[in-house]
């Protein structure tokens, strides 16, 4: 019987002990997914068993090391209740991001460097199901004017083989705020103390993520991280701002580091900020908008030191 595209979903969890699957969904969420790819369900590095001989010809290919990579994107929206995790905050915390828990009042994710939780996740698609354990991944964010705000994972995790399965009877259904549209209603954004006219504002979190499959040992990891990001804004005069010389860096006062934040929503549960507190304008390139001079504007997301703050996503 022919499967359907559209009969798919996913399900996931924190795991309580590395790259140990559990028994069932139970304490898993449903996710809402916008988009789920079809992903490389094996991935793997691969190796020939090449022989000589007296003719050509190819060679079988043995895959040396399993493992799954798959991507979902999501609406970048909260809970629908201040002080309560998005439905994705296992996402998040498998991307290398802390929680904090502000009861009533906010919970906010940002990047750590040790520690990091790993995910357990159900791909599930029309009746078959593949049960992903030890993942670890990365996301980018973005928000584009007269656009829906999107969040997207890509995660690599320890192999298992595609089955016929797919009970989520056991998991609980994602509590999730609708996403509102980014625009002057809903969004606000400044860059460097400037409210300017944005048009669209995207980050990568850049995690390197490593699966390693050596003797007595197989496990993914996150090893290293650059946070950059990109914002396309209506060029504004000079003397309101000047971003070429906050995008310079060659001159003896060195780097400017500057504030950028962009803050969506306006009904408490369903508000979402992005801030970053030490951002580097790396450039800066003229665009035509609708016949309107636009500047595309480079970020760079950096820590203070090793303090690990390059940014922060809170949903209050």
């Amino acid at each position: 019987m022919a499967k359907k595209w559209r009969k798919r979903y996913a399900v996931a969890k924190i795991e309580s002990a590395y790259g140990t699957p559990s028994a069932d969904m139970t304490g898993a969420t449903i996710l809402e997914v916008v988009m789920l790819d079809g992903g490389n369900p094996y991935a793997g590095n691969t190796v020939e068993r090449e022989r000589m001989r007296d003719g050509l010809g190819g060679f079988e290919q043995v895959n040396t090391g399993p493992y799954v990579e798959r991507t979902l994107r999501l609406p970048l929206a909260g809970q629908g209740t201040a002080g309560e995790a998005p439905a994705y905050g296992p996402l998040l915390r498998a991307c290398g991001m802390s929680e904090t828990v502000n009861v009533g009042t906010d919970v906010v994710y940002q990047p750590v460097s040790e520690n990091h939780e790993s995910l357990e996740l159900w791909w599930i698609e029309d009746g078959q199901m593949q049960h992903i354990s030890g993942a670890h991944g990365t996301l980018t964010i973005s928000a584009d004017a007269q656009g829906l705000p999107y969040i997207e994972f890509s995660f690599t995790g320890l192999y298992k083989k595609t089955e016929a399965a797919g009970d989520a009877s056991v998991a609980t259904q994602a509590v999730q705020a609708k996403e509102v549209p980014v625009n002057k209603a809903n969004t606000t954004a400044a860059i460097d103390g400037h409210s300017a006219c944005l048009a669209s504002l995207s980050l990568d979190v850049g995690n390197q993520v490593e699966y390693r499959n050596l003797v007595n040992c197989e496990s993914v990891h996150i090893t290293d991280r650059g946070v950059t990001g990109t914002a396309n804004i209506e060029a504004p005069d000079l003397a309101t701002k000047d971003y070429f010389a906050a995008v310079e860096s060659h001159k003896s006062a060195g780097v400017n580091l500057v504030a950028a934040t962009l803050t969506h929503g306006t009904v408490a549960g369903n508000i979402v900020e992005l801030a970053g507190t030490h951002v580097q304008l790396s450039s800066i390139s003229p665009t035509d908008n609708q016949g309107i001079m636009h500047y595309d504007l480079g970020l760079r997301f950096l820590p203070d030191g090793s303090a690990d703050d390059d940014f922060t996503l809170t949903f209050k």
